[in-house]
């Protein structure tokens, strides 16, 4: 089993239901908007589809993609939670790589949660930690997936889908916070 198809077999296994969002494998989001020579945002968005275009250094395509429709603004795509899926190893490379990905991603979309999900890797490696700083989250899950996997999954994307809405009603809103705050759990 490669990663696509790891990817495919957990998100089936998760059995997502974040209506109104949606779940999706290798779907595209924007990394970058440029002011052209001509002072006009160019977005890369697709003026058919409204969906972001892979390709001409404008849109990364994603392994794990939540996220809502809008038939409003300028895009199709308000991308909530994104995971990149990393099955039986993670380099130095892949933690430096993903955390530029996951940082330009969010200069487009502050509330977005950006995160690794490691399979058949027992454990976080500290390089991952060091090097990764713009990930949200970090989770290593059996291949297969185990039930209590399964289960983790389920409410750590349901849980990273609160907090992205949350940030956007602090960050677009209005909405006032008195304590941010970040976790580590060992178990």
């Amino acid at each position: 089993m490669n990663e696509n198809q790891f990817t495919d077999f957990l998100i089936k296994k998760l059995e997502l239901d974040v209506s109104p969002c949606l779940i999706e494998t290798r779907k595209t989001v924007q990394y970058e908007m440029a002011i052209n020579d001509q002072g006009r945002v160019d977005m890369g968005i697709d003026s058919d589809t409204g969906e972001p275009i892979r390709g001409g250094g404008k849109g990364f395509q994603q392994d794990i993609l939540i996220y809502e429709e809008t038939l409003e603004g300028n895009t199709s795509i308000i991308p909530r939670v994104i995971a990149e899926v990393k099955l039986r190893s993670v380099t130095t490379h892949d933690s430096i790589v993903y955390s530029e990905k996951a940082r330009r991603i969010k200069r487009i979309y502050p509330f977005v949660r950006f995160g690794l999900i490691l399979a058949e890797i027992p454990n976080i490696p500290g390089r991952v930690l060091r090097l990764g700083e713009q990930f949200d989250f970090i989770k290593t899950i059996k291949n297969p997936p185990s039930n209590s996997d399964v289960k983790a999954c389920r409410s750590l994307f349901k849980t990273e889908i609160k907090i992205s809405k949350e940030l956007s009603k602090i960050l677009f809103h209005g909405k006032k916070i008195h304590c941010l705050r970040k976790v580590v759990r060992t178990k």
